[in-house]
């Protein structure tokens, strides 16, 4: 029985359409065409794209990685002086772990049957899934000494997930629910002094709200990301639901009036930051006679102060309390990516000087108080960068961003678990070259995906120059009765984040799901309506928990950047700009097919707004050392011919929906390197598309980057030994921040056309650009400038390729490549960056013209003996059979193929033959004797765009060869080995000769695809 694809069937969902939300039609061309030019093509100074072999590039990686290093090696320094906190500090890190039983209560914790296990911290593990909700014990035993009359006793917490229950000597100290903030209760009256104490943690999981399965749902705010557990039926893959102790437990000695926060939020406009002092007092009475000393010096240069400010504090209440004053900045340096300076928040909270308190201020303060006398210190140290990110509610379109008053474009991937694996194992040197691979591969941000992190993270991205976005852990769905709860997790996620000048937004939802009755009661919403409208938001109330989301976090931070959601599939959102997720090269057809998105067209956002692309990608496979040194022994055997097949990879999707797009092997090798092939080309055809819409959409984000775990989410660049995949290099080459891009949706041609080809300008870099493009083509040289502004995109103009007339398949190659003319440098470092475009080129005359074939009743080709028929409809069928009957007698090879009307039924030696529906592809595969043609990616002259090449398959019960195919689906299959093959072709014996039954498009296909039109002349 075939398991359930949970991800391949939340792709299945199509995007809600409305007349307000519209498809966006291709950008309007210019109509410039190329200037022919004597200019010689300076083929010596160009380096053109990708034409350095994969093996060569990834000995070259390491000394690439080795010079990042280096490059900012002085940005993760430290210079600003140590200064004490006055805060004693214990890590607890080794502890004991075993679950609870159905009905076990806390008193039942030392039952003498129950056996622990040594853990230490942190701590993740299963079950998950529908076993996923369940309770566990941490316990952990430590000595306590006296604490004296101005400190208090506290527990800090890094983060636990999901919901912890806090017992110290037995006694219930608090709770908190969430997998990502820190939290700390304070443990004074409860801590035995002298003596051994008592720590557990109750650790509750739940099923997430998400689901599993159809029906099964719990109330955890996670969505699909996690750091998983090392595991390989479960931990592993895709970041599964579990739970425990994540981060830091510490046994802290405070000040009674303690500085727990400080936020600083300048303006580089004015020359000013606010200023943001958390104060936490301890006691039971107000405290007076204070103030706040504030320095902010550099950290990572040396320099002079930025700012020194003494604020007075009229009175610190009992509990938390929070101070805002303004401080003037001059001279400072910004946070960029490229250069990410960054200055230190040095405060302390001591007793004020003589005089420095108002009289009136004072009495107001202590009105009906006792004064306390209190004179403790208490200091906190916090990184600054001095920087601005908006979205421009004001452009056109809306919500463009900026970083630093200059346009910015975002270009990044979704991260899935290695930069959490990075914290939890203390490998600071892998979180370093993890964030530099991705700056490197000229990447700017990183979406850490569907949930917040540790802060380590965060203070890496500040040091590198990393920006980021960050997610509310919510995916599809949110339980009603968590409304409250959400909100409450988003004040937590934005005071967690706020000070790091590296995170520039946040989003609340991944991928909400319509639960929304439609005409269709089969259709998702209606079926959800009926499965989850009782338990979850419906989408106008899940828009009011987006109101409420905001307002919370702008209590925390005014300034920032909120997009509701990340892969919207029921738009619009109320407020803000849109985004869409689009795996149209892995799920086939999914948000817009790949033919149109080649040419331009993008899914219905929201009008009149800027919007993102918040995931894309397709899945290679793991690099053969990880899988022969990694994978369980079972995942790599053979079946009784020798062939492997990645069915064996527990959850990988390769093996269901590989043969949409490429052949089928039967080795290991020739797996991981045609999956890694397809992945590079995939990466490369998506990103140059989003790129050359750049006019509307704002940032992209690839899924994935980097694999925590061996088979953990395949869809990722770069393995989890950190050795790039062919994908990487490919994402790398498409992310050069300005060059040329050619395009056309043609590659089998004839010779004596012209071939149009489209030249564009992409310009991810914070100014605008003059670029000079020059092309050749055999002897054609051609030539022409152009703007194009800052963080966008701008089509040139058309280079018309006059393709040579030839007696055999040739290959044309259209080369290209861009000067920056703005300034005397070239972009691509010393060489300049170039294209090259390939066109196979057919003799003239094979081609079939359509309205020949009907006029005539047939095309015959003398040389092979095939006889096209005219496409078969109910009106021409009686006749279509009497004429194959004819020829196959004589010995000729009929092709048939059939019209829009795929229920015509033809009758051939007693035997029916129709077509069946199967899903459409834009790829076929076939047996060797046909594999020459490549039947892949046909250009639809009618539509303007390549389009699916088949969606319908042979269906007889006459004997046959099957020379065209496609490969039955089925979802993570529980037999193993090859797939079934769907006929495209079909070639059955017949008379003296042969019928070859065609169900290939080829309505607007055949006549201007030169590859099919041989297949069908049997060339």
């Amino acid at each position: 029985m075939a398991q359930k694809d949970i991800f391949q069937d939340i792709a299945d969902n199509r995007i809600h359409v409305t007349e307000k939300h519209c498809e966006i039609p291709p950008v309007e061309k210019n109509g410039r065409l190329f200037e022919k030019s004597d200019r010689p093509f300076p083929r010596k100074a160009v380096c053109f794209r990708q034409e350095i072999p994969h093996e060569e590039r990834l000995k070259a990686f390491e000394k690439e990685l080795a010079a990042m290093r280096e490059k900012y090696r002085p940005f993760m320094e430290n210079h600003l002086p140590v200064q004490e906190t006055g805060t004693e500090i214990t890590e607890l890190a080794q502890f004991e772990f075993r679950y609870l039983e159905k009905g076990e209560v806390f008193t039942d914790r030392d039952r003498a049957d129950a056996a622990w296990e040594k853990v230490t911290l942190p701590d993740y593990r299963g079950p998950a899934g529908e076993k996923g909700k369940w309770r566990g014990y941490y316990r952990t035993f430590f000595s306590a000494r006296e604490s004296g009359p101005q400190e208090r006793v506290v527990l800090q917490f890094q983060s636990v997930d999901y919901i912890a229950e806090v017992y110290v000597n037995g006694c219930f100290v608090g709770s908190h629910e969430g997998l990502f903030a820190p939290f700390s209760f304070d443990v004074s009256d409860y801590v035995h002094a002298g003596g051994d104490n008592e720590l557990v943690v109750e650790c509750r999981n739940d099923i997430p709200m998400m689901g599993v399965g159809d029906l099964l749902d719990g109330d955890k705010l996670y969505a699909a990301t996690g750091p998983g557990w090392d595991d390989p039926e479960i931990g592993w893959h895709h970041c599964p639901a579990g739970a425990g102790i994540t981060g830091r437990v510490t046994l802290e000695y405070r000040p009674v009036i303690y500085v727990e926060d400080v936020f600083v939020c300048p303006d580089i406009d004015t020359h000013t930051a606010q200023v943001r002092v958390g104060v936490r007092n301890y006691t039971e009475e107000l405290q007076m006679g204070y103030e706040l000393q504030l320095r902010i010096l550099p950290r990572n240069f040396r320099g002079e102060a930025l700012a020194e400010h003494t604020h007075p504090v009229p009175y610190i209440g009992v509990g938390q309390n929070e101070y805002r004053f303004v401080v003037e900045m001059k001279d400072y340096r910004l946070w960029e990516p490229e250069t990410p300076w960054l200055y230190g928040a040095l405060l302390e909270l001591a007793p004020a000087k003589a005089g420095e308190i108002g009289a009136e201020a004072e009495r107001n303060a202590n009105r009906g108080r006792q004064e306390a006398q209190v004179s403790c210190v208490s200091r906190l140290t916090e990184t600054v960068g001095i920087r601005k990110f908006v979205s421009d509610e004001n452009s056109v379109p809306k919500g463009k961003f900026y970083l630093n008053n200059r346009p910015v474009v975002l270009r990044g991937a979704n991260e899935m678990g290695h930069l959490q694996q990075c914290v939890m194992r203390k490998d600071w040197d892998t979180l370093t070259d993890d964030i530099l691979i991705a700056k490197l591969c000229n990447m700017n941000y990183y979406r850490v995906t569907q949930r917040p992190v540790q802060r380590e993270i965060y203070d890496y991205f500040d040091m590198l120059g990393m920006m980021h976005q960050c997610d509310l852990p919510l995916f599809s769905f949110m339980r009603r009765p968590q409304f409250a709860e959400g909100v409450r997790q988003c004040v937590e996620l934005e005071h967690l984040i706020r000070n790091h000048p590296s995170s520039v937004m946040v989003t609340l939802i991944n991928e909400p799901m319509s639960i929304r009755k439609t005409e269709d009661p089969k259709s998702k919403g209606s079926v959800r309506s009926v499965t989850k409208g009782h338990r979850h938001l419906m989408r106008d109330e899940l828009e009011a928990f987006f109101v409420a989301a905001r307002q919370a976090i702008y209590t925390e931070n005014p300034g920032r950047v909120v997009k509701n959601v990340e892969g919207d599939y029921e738009p619009p959102t109320v407020e803000g700009m849109p985004d869409f997720h689009c795996y149209t090269m892995w799920y086939s057809h999914h948000a817009m097919p790949i033919g149109k998105l080649l040419a331009g067209y993008l899914p219905a956002v929201k009008a009149g707004w800027m919007t993102g692309c918040g995931e894309y990608g397709a899945e290679g496979l793991d690099n053969l050392h990880v899988m022969k040194t990694r994978y369980p022994e079972a995942w790599l055997k053979t079946d009784e011919k020798g062939h492997w097949y990645p069915d064996k990879i527990l959850r990988s999707q390769t093996h269901s929906l590989q043969g949409d797009w490429y052949q089928e092997q039967e080795t290991m090798e020739d797996w991981v390197r045609e999956s890694q092939i397809f992945q590079a080309k995939a990466t490369t055809l998506m990103t140059d598309a989003f790129r050359r819409r750049a006019d509307i959409i704002s940032h992209t984000a690839i899924h994935l980057l980097i694999d925590a775990w061996p088979a953990g989410w395949m869809k990722t660049l770069v393995d989890c030994e950190r050795v790039p995949k062919r994908a990487y290099f490919a994402y790398r080459d498409s992310l050069i921040p300005v060059r040329m891009n050619f395009y056309c949706p043609r590659t089998y041609v004839y010779g004596g056309e012209k071939i149009p080809v489209e030249v564009w300008l992409l310009n991810d870099s914070g100014e605008d650009r003059c670029l000079e493009v020059q092309a050749v083509s055999g002897q054609e040289n051609f030539l022409l400038t152009g703007s194009v502004e800052a963080a966008s995109s701008a089509f040139l103009g058309t280079v018309e390729v006059t393709v040579p007339f030839v007696e055999r398949v040739t290959e044309v190659t259209v080369e290209g490549c861009v000067r920056d003319v703005t300034e005397e440098a070239a972009f691509g470092g010393d060489r300049l960056y170039g294209e090259k475009l390939t066109l196979t080129v057919y003799p003239a005359a094979w081609r079939i013209l359509p309205e020949e074939l009907e006029k005539s009743g047939s095309v015959e080709d003398s040389c092979t003996g095939h006889v096209i028929l005219p496409p078969l409809v109910e009106e021409n069928r009686a006749k279509l059979e009497r004429t194959a009957e004819k020829l196959t007698e004589e010995g000729r090879t009929v092709v048939l193929l059939w019209g829009d009307d795929k229920s015509v039924i033809f009758r051939m030696q007693g035997e029916d033959i129709g077509l069946k529906k199967c899903q459409e592809v834009f790829f076929a595969a076939a047996d060797e004797t046909y594999r020459s043609y490549s039947m892949n990616m046909l250009y639809n002259d009618r539509e303007g765009y390549i389009d699916v090449l088949g969606g319908y398959f042979v269906d007889t019960a006459s004997e046959g060869k099957c020379r065209v195919y496609t490969y039955a689906r089925d979802g993570f299959r529980a037999d193993s080995g090859a797939k079934g093959k769907l006929p495209f072709v079909l070639e059955i014996p017949a008379g003296k000769g042969k019928l070859l039954a065609v169900s290939l498009e080829t309505t607007g296909r055949m006549g201007v695809n030169a590859n099919l039109d041989a297949l069908l002349r049997g060339r």
